[in-house]
Protein backbone atom coordinates (compact mmCIF):
# COMPACT_ATOMS: atom_id res chain seq x y z
CA UNK A 1 0.00 0.00 0.00
CA UNK A 2 1.40 3.35 -1.01
CA UNK A 3 1.54 6.39 1.25
CA UNK A 4 -1.30 7.92 -0.72
CA UNK A 5 -3.47 4.87 -0.08
CA UNK A 6 -2.93 4.76 3.67
CA UNK A 7 -5.48 6.58 5.83
CA UNK A 8 -4.10 9.55 7.70
CA UNK A 9 -3.18 8.98 11.30
CA UNK A 10 -4.70 11.21 14.00
CA UNK A 11 -2.32 14.06 14.75
CA UNK A 12 -1.07 15.10 18.18
CA UNK A 13 -2.01 18.59 19.36
CA UNK A 14 0.50 21.34 18.64
CA UNK A 15 2.32 23.35 21.28
CA UNK A 16 1.96 27.14 21.20
CA UNK A 17 5.34 27.45 19.44
CA UNK A 18 4.33 24.86 16.85
CA UNK A 19 1.00 26.62 16.29
CA UNK A 20 2.92 29.83 15.62
CA UNK A 21 5.06 28.04 13.03
CA UNK A 22 1.97 26.73 11.26
CA UNK A 23 0.31 30.15 11.28
CA UNK A 24 3.39 31.70 9.65
CA UNK A 25 3.47 28.95 6.97
CA UNK A 26 -0.22 29.08 6.02
CA UNK A 27 0.40 31.50 3.10
CA UNK A 28 3.06 29.08 1.82
CA UNK A 29 0.60 26.17 1.88
CA UNK A 30 -2.04 28.26 0.12
CA UNK A 31 0.47 29.29 -2.53
CA UNK A 32 1.44 25.68 -3.18
CA UNK A 33 -2.22 24.63 -3.44
CA UNK A 34 -2.93 27.40 -5.94
CA UNK A 35 0.11 26.36 -7.97
CA UNK A 36 -1.04 22.72 -8.13
CA UNK A 37 -4.59 23.73 -9.04
CA UNK A 38 -3.42 26.01 -11.85
CA UNK A 39 -1.07 23.36 -13.17
CA UNK A 40 -3.59 20.51 -13.13
CA UNK A 41 -6.85 22.48 -13.64
CA UNK A 42 -8.39 20.05 -11.13
CA UNK A 43 -10.60 22.63 -9.45
CA UNK A 44 -12.94 19.92 -8.14
CA UNK A 45 -10.04 18.76 -5.92
CA UNK A 46 -9.45 22.15 -4.29
CA UNK A 47 -10.86 21.15 -0.89
CA UNK A 48 -9.00 17.81 -0.89
CA UNK A 49 -5.69 19.44 -1.80
CA UNK A 50 -6.03 22.10 0.89
CA UNK A 51 -6.89 19.42 3.44
CA UNK A 52 -3.78 17.45 2.44
CA UNK A 53 -1.64 20.60 2.57
CA UNK A 54 -2.70 21.62 6.08
CA UNK A 55 -2.41 18.05 7.33
CA UNK A 56 1.18 18.03 6.04
CA UNK A 57 1.81 21.42 7.60
CA UNK A 58 0.65 20.08 10.98
CA UNK A 59 2.92 17.03 10.61
CA UNK A 60 5.82 19.28 9.64
CA UNK A 61 5.39 21.35 12.79
CA UNK A 62 5.37 18.19 14.91
CA UNK A 63 8.59 16.93 13.32
CA UNK A 64 10.47 20.20 13.06
CA UNK A 65 13.73 20.58 15.01
CA UNK A 66 15.07 24.16 14.91
CA UNK A 67 18.44 22.90 16.18
CA UNK A 68 19.17 21.54 12.69
CA UNK A 69 19.36 25.08 11.35
CA UNK A 70 16.80 24.58 8.58
CA UNK A 71 14.13 27.31 8.33
CA UNK A 72 10.65 25.98 9.00
CA UNK A 73 9.39 27.35 5.69
CA UNK A 74 11.89 25.21 3.75
CA UNK A 75 11.23 22.20 5.96
CA UNK A 76 7.46 22.52 5.55
CA UNK A 77 7.61 23.30 1.82
CA UNK A 78 8.99 19.87 0.94
CA UNK A 79 6.39 18.07 3.05
CA UNK A 80 3.44 20.05 1.72
CA UNK A 81 4.67 19.65 -1.85
CA UNK A 82 4.99 15.89 -1.31
CA UNK A 83 1.52 15.63 0.22
CA UNK A 84 -0.06 17.47 -2.71
CA UNK A 85 1.81 15.28 -5.21
CA UNK A 86 0.60 12.14 -3.39
CA UNK A 87 -3.00 13.40 -3.44
CA UNK A 88 -2.85 14.02 -7.19
CA UNK A 89 -1.20 10.65 -7.85
CA UNK A 90 -3.99 8.95 -5.95
CA UNK A 91 -6.59 10.78 -8.01
CA UNK A 92 -4.73 10.02 -11.25
CA UNK A 93 -4.67 6.33 -10.34
CA UNK A 94 -8.46 6.17 -10.34
CA UNK A 95 -8.79 8.12 -13.58
CA UNK A 96 -6.07 6.02 -15.23
CA UNK A 97 -7.87 2.82 -14.27
CA UNK A 98 -11.14 4.23 -15.59
CA UNK A 99 -9.46 5.10 -18.88
CA UNK A 100 -8.15 1.54 -19.14
CA UNK A 101 -11.72 0.28 -18.84
CA UNK A 102 -12.68 2.66 -21.64
CA UNK A 103 -9.81 1.38 -23.80
CA UNK A 104 -10.97 -2.20 -23.24
CA UNK A 105 -14.47 -1.18 -24.25
CA UNK A 106 -13.16 0.53 -27.39
CA UNK A 107 -11.46 -2.69 -28.44
CA UNK A 108 -14.67 -4.64 -27.85
CA UNK A 109 -16.96 -2.27 -29.75
CA UNK A 110 -18.52 -4.06 -32.69
CA UNK A 111 -18.12 -1.70 -35.64
CA UNK A 112 -20.64 -2.80 -38.28
CA UNK A 113 -20.74 0.47 -40.16
CA UNK A 114 -20.22 0.67 -43.89
CA UNK A 115 -18.71 4.06 -44.83
CA UNK A 116 -19.55 3.49 -48.50
CA UNK A 117 -23.18 2.48 -48.01
CA UNK A 118 -24.28 4.31 -44.87
CA UNK A 119 -25.79 7.77 -45.11
CA UNK A 120 -24.61 10.70 -43.04
CA UNK A 121 -27.33 10.21 -40.41
CA UNK A 122 -26.50 6.51 -40.02
CA UNK A 123 -22.79 7.21 -39.70
CA UNK A 124 -23.31 9.94 -37.11
CA UNK A 125 -25.66 7.73 -35.09
CA UNK A 126 -23.18 4.86 -35.21
CA UNK A 127 -20.24 7.00 -34.12
CA UNK A 128 -22.33 8.49 -31.30
CA UNK A 129 -23.27 4.99 -30.15
CA UNK A 130 -19.65 3.82 -30.04
CA UNK A 131 -18.59 6.95 -28.18
CA UNK A 132 -21.38 6.39 -25.65
CA UNK A 133 -20.19 2.82 -25.04
CA UNK A 134 -16.60 3.91 -24.41
CA UNK A 135 -17.72 6.73 -22.11
CA UNK A 136 -20.05 4.34 -20.25
CA UNK A 137 -17.15 1.97 -19.59
CA UNK A 138 -15.12 4.82 -18.10
CA UNK A 139 -18.09 5.78 -15.89
CA UNK A 140 -18.50 2.17 -14.72
CA UNK A 141 -14.78 1.91 -14.01
CA UNK A 142 -14.75 5.10 -11.98
CA UNK A 143 -17.92 4.15 -10.10
CA UNK A 144 -16.54 0.70 -9.34
CA UNK A 145 -13.37 2.13 -7.84
CA UNK A 146 -15.30 4.67 -5.80
CA UNK A 147 -17.51 1.92 -4.36
CA UNK A 148 -14.60 -0.42 -3.62
CA UNK A 149 -12.38 2.18 -1.95
CA UNK A 150 -12.44 2.12 1.84
CA UNK A 151 -11.80 4.54 4.67
CA UNK A 152 -11.14 8.21 4.10
CA UNK A 153 -10.20 7.69 0.45
CA UNK A 154 -13.47 5.87 -0.23
CA UNK A 155 -15.55 8.57 1.41
CA UNK A 156 -13.72 11.27 -0.57
CA UNK A 157 -14.17 9.46 -3.89
CA UNK A 158 -17.86 8.83 -3.30
CA UNK A 159 -18.40 12.48 -2.42
CA UNK A 160 -16.38 13.70 -5.43
CA UNK A 161 -18.16 11.42 -7.90
CA UNK A 162 -21.60 11.51 -6.32
CA UNK A 163 -23.18 12.73 -9.55
CA UNK A 164 -21.63 9.88 -11.56
CA UNK A 165 -22.71 7.36 -8.91
CA UNK A 166 -26.31 8.56 -9.03
CA UNK A 167 -26.34 8.56 -12.84
CA UNK A 168 -24.93 5.02 -12.93
CA UNK A 169 -27.43 3.79 -10.33
CA UNK A 170 -30.31 5.24 -12.34
CA UNK A 171 -29.09 3.68 -15.60
CA UNK A 172 -28.39 0.30 -13.99
CA UNK A 173 -31.86 0.21 -12.45
CA UNK A 174 -33.41 0.05 -15.92
CA UNK A 175 -31.37 -2.94 -17.12
CA UNK A 176 -32.55 -6.56 -16.93
CA UNK A 177 -31.35 -8.31 -13.76
CA UNK A 178 -28.74 -10.45 -15.50
CA UNK A 179 -27.22 -7.56 -17.42
CA UNK A 180 -27.04 -5.45 -14.27
CA UNK A 181 -25.40 -8.37 -12.46
CA UNK A 182 -22.79 -8.80 -15.21
CA UNK A 183 -21.77 -5.14 -15.03
CA UNK A 184 -21.62 -5.12 -11.23
CA UNK A 185 -19.56 -8.32 -11.15
CA UNK A 186 -17.06 -7.00 -13.66
CA UNK A 187 -16.76 -3.31 -12.82
CA UNK A 188 -17.53 -3.21 -9.10
CA UNK A 189 -16.39 -6.64 -7.86
CA UNK A 190 -13.57 -6.89 -10.43
CA UNK A 191 -14.43 -10.45 -11.46
CA UNK A 192 -12.75 -11.82 -14.56
CA UNK A 193 -14.89 -12.84 -17.51
CA UNK A 194 -14.02 -16.46 -16.78
CA UNK A 195 -15.30 -16.12 -13.21
CA UNK A 196 -18.42 -14.32 -14.43
CA UNK A 197 -19.03 -17.09 -16.95
CA UNK A 198 -18.79 -19.66 -14.15
CA UNK A 199 -21.23 -17.65 -12.03
CA UNK A 200 -23.69 -17.40 -14.94
CA UNK A 201 -23.22 -20.99 -16.12
CA UNK A 202 -21.77 -20.03 -19.52
CA UNK A 203 -18.41 -19.80 -21.26
CA UNK A 204 -15.96 -16.95 -20.82
CA UNK A 205 -16.62 -15.82 -24.39
CA UNK A 206 -20.38 -15.75 -23.82
CA UNK A 207 -19.95 -13.84 -20.57
CA UNK A 208 -17.82 -11.25 -22.36
CA UNK A 209 -20.42 -10.92 -25.13
CA UNK A 210 -23.18 -10.45 -22.55
CA UNK A 211 -21.05 -7.82 -20.86
CA UNK A 212 -20.67 -5.91 -24.12
CA UNK A 213 -24.44 -6.06 -24.70
CA UNK A 214 -25.11 -4.92 -21.12
CA UNK A 215 -22.66 -2.04 -21.48
CA UNK A 216 -24.39 -0.98 -24.70
CA UNK A 217 -27.77 -0.87 -22.92
CA UNK A 218 -26.19 0.95 -19.98
CA UNK A 219 -24.71 3.54 -22.37
CA UNK A 220 -28.11 4.03 -24.01
CA UNK A 221 -29.73 4.49 -20.58
CA UNK A 222 -27.12 7.09 -19.60
CA UNK A 223 -27.69 8.94 -22.86
CA UNK A 224 -31.48 8.85 -22.41
CA UNK A 225 -31.13 10.26 -18.88
CA UNK A 226 -28.86 13.05 -20.13
CA UNK A 227 -31.23 13.97 -22.96
CA UNK A 228 -34.17 13.94 -20.54
CA UNK A 229 -32.36 16.33 -18.20
CA UNK A 230 -31.44 18.60 -21.10
CA UNK A 231 -35.06 18.71 -22.29
CA UNK A 232 -36.25 19.48 -18.78
CA UNK A 233 -33.74 22.31 -18.48
CA UNK A 234 -34.81 23.65 -21.86
CA UNK A 235 -38.49 23.52 -20.88
CA UNK A 236 -37.72 25.30 -17.62
CA UNK A 237 -35.83 28.04 -19.47
CA UNK A 238 -38.63 28.43 -22.01
CA UNK A 239 -41.25 28.77 -19.26
CA UNK A 240 -39.43 31.62 -17.51
CA UNK A 241 -41.36 34.89 -17.92
CA UNK A 242 -39.88 37.28 -20.44
CA UNK A 243 -39.45 40.76 -19.07
CA UNK A 244 -39.24 43.59 -21.57
CA UNK A 245 -37.16 46.55 -20.61
CA UNK A 246 -38.94 49.83 -21.07
CA UNK A 247 -37.43 51.89 -23.82
CA UNK A 248 -35.61 48.90 -25.31
CA UNK A 249 -37.65 49.14 -28.49
CA UNK A 250 -38.84 52.07 -30.48
CA UNK A 251 -41.76 52.59 -32.78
Amino acid sequence: MSGADRPRRPLRPLSPDQQALVAQAVPLAEKLCDHFLRRTRAGYLADDLRSAAFHALHEAALGYDPARGVPFAAFAWRRVDGALSDALRQESKHWRAAREDAYDAAEAVDDRSDPLADGDAETIAHVDGMADEVAAAAVLGLVGRALRATGEDGARLRATYDRALRAAESALSRLPDEERRVLVLHHVEERTWRAIGAALGCSERTAKRRGAEARKRFAAALRADRERRERAQGDASASEPHVEVAGATSG
